[in-house]
C-alpha cells in the first residue's frame, strides 16, 4: 500500500541516494547532516514502509511510484521540481 501521508522532499532526496547505492556516511555527508541522524531517518523510512532493508526500500519506493521509474540515476530533488526545470 502506498503511503497515506505524504514524504517530504528530504526523504524523497534520502530515498534517491539510496537508490544510487550511497551509504550512511555518503549520504550525511551531501545532505549535511551527522551520520546517527541519517541512520535514524533511514529507520524511520523502513518502520514506515514495513521494509525489512535498505534494498526492500528501494523496491517498494519504485513499486509504488515515489522515485521515478524509467528515469536513471534517480534525482535528488522532487519530482514536482523537476518537472518545473523543463517549463
Amino acid at each position: 500500500m502506498p503511503p497515506a501521508d505524504p514524504i517530504s522532499a528530504r526523504d524523497l532526496q534520502l530515498l534517491a541516494m539510496l537508490a544510487r547505492g550511497h551509504t550512511t556516511d555518503r549520504a550525511a555527508r551531501e545532505l549535511r547532516l551527522s551520520r546517527h541522524t541519517v541512520g535514524e531517518e533511514i529507520s524511520v523510512l523502513l518502520g514506515r514502509f514495513k521494509c525489512r532493508n535498505r534494498a526492500e526500500l528501494v523496491a517498494y519506493c519504485y513499486v509504488h511510484r515515489l522515485l521515478p521509474v524509467g528515469v536513471w540515476p534517480p534525482p535528488y530533488a522532487p519530482m514536482s521540481e523537476l518537472s518545473l526545470v523543463g517549463e
